[in-house]
């Protein structure tokens, strides 16, 4: 990439920025969601499961992850922070936060999430007008661990009834389920 192309797309929302001609396919609400540039809030709904073994329960609490429960109410509130995002989420009464920001892992483009010590490299995959999240990497306190010890999850965005759907499952081996959380957003006025 050029100088010139680079200083073009700094501009861009962080996922437009990493999904590059692809960003196009997704469907208008995901593409609304994820074109943060400076602040925006969302709120809906969502499901939450929580996994039972206790290793899965103290991992949940740790990050701060909303309580189990149908039908809860949910806010996301989304800002730039340097060349990414800050994303909060608050359900049921609690709120965890994550940080996202571009990462390159030879010639892959990734989206680098960090909650507290834990950081995830995703690749961000556009299936027609629906978004796909895979684990490519983690770390924890900055050291890359195999991917075979580190968290399991599957994350799609789609859109349902012309609302921004998310369904996203987190687990780890040994401890299984830690969170999973299914709901829609629309844009706060």
């Amino acid at each position: 990439m050029s100088t010139d192309q680079r200083a073009a797309t700094a501009n861009l929302p962080l996922f437009q920025r990493i999904l590059g001609q692809s960003w196009q396919q997704l469907a208008p609400p995901i593409r609304q969601l994820h074109s943060v540039t400076g602040s925006s809030s969302f709120a809906g709904r969502c499901t939450v499961r929580r996994g039972g073994n206790p290793l899965a329960r103290l991992m949940g609490w740790v990050m701060g992850f909303p309580k189990p429960g149908a039908d809860q109410p949910i806010r996301v509130r989304l800002s730039v922070q340097g060349d990414g995002e800050r994303w909060v989420r608050t359900c049921g009464g609690r709120s965890f936060a994550s940080t996202q920001q571009p990462a390159q892992h030879r010639s892959e483009r990734l989206v680098s999430e960090r909650f507290g010590p834990v950081a995830v490299e995703m690749s961000l995959r556009a299936e027609g007008p629906e978004l796909r999240y895979s684990v490519r990497r983690w770390s924890l306190l900055g050291i890359h661990l195999p991917l075979a010890w580190g968290p399991r999850s599957t994350a799609a965005e789609s859109v349902h009834d012309g609302a921004f759907k998310f369904d996203v499952e987190v687990g780890l081996p040994l401890a299984g389920l830690i969170v999973h959380y299914v709901g829609v957003l629309t844009p706060e006025a």
